[in-house]
């Protein structure tokens, strides 16, 4: 799993050198990209990890792209046919990112299409929970 946090780590930090998301980042945000800049050049695959799970305690706009990228490179894996890898992405923003309604349902999804049913149904509830609690609708 290090290695695919290493590569939605640095999709992550390109996207973010490449200016693809508009709105500025505040100097907290700023700094917990650095954080996993310089985690990455140690190789490290601990402070790797924590760097990234740092950016889940970040609000918008650094913890919606993160929690947005990875969510769309686990549909890509999962669309190529790799679910395991999909799963893993997913499992990695539902750790990260736990309050996600979202997340979670893409967990399920993935879970589903490896034909878990009972842990896929399991993740939907969760997500339909944090959906309402959310205040969103179904």
């Amino acid at each position: 799993m290090t290695r695919l946090r290493l590569a939605f780590a640095l999709a992550i930090l390109a996207a973010f050198a490449g200016n693809v998301y508009s709105a500025p980042l505040s100097e907290p945000q700023a700094e917990v990209i650095g954080h996993l800049a310089a985690a990455l050049a140690t190789h490290d695959p601990a402070r790797i990890t924590h760097a990234f799970r740092a950016m889940g305690d970040y609000g918008t706009p650094a913890a919606d792209f993160v929690e947005s990228t990875v969510n769309a490179m686990g549909y890509e894996l999962l669309e190529n046919g790799e679910i395991e890898a999909a799963i893993k992405a997913f499992n990695l923003n539902t750790e990260t990112f736990p309050l996600s309604a979202n997340a979670w349902d893409s967990l399920a999804e993935a879970v589903m299409a490896k034909g878990d049913h009972e842990t896929a149904s399991r993740y939907s509830r969760v997500a339909l929970k944090l959906s309402h609690e959310n205040g969103n609708k179904g």
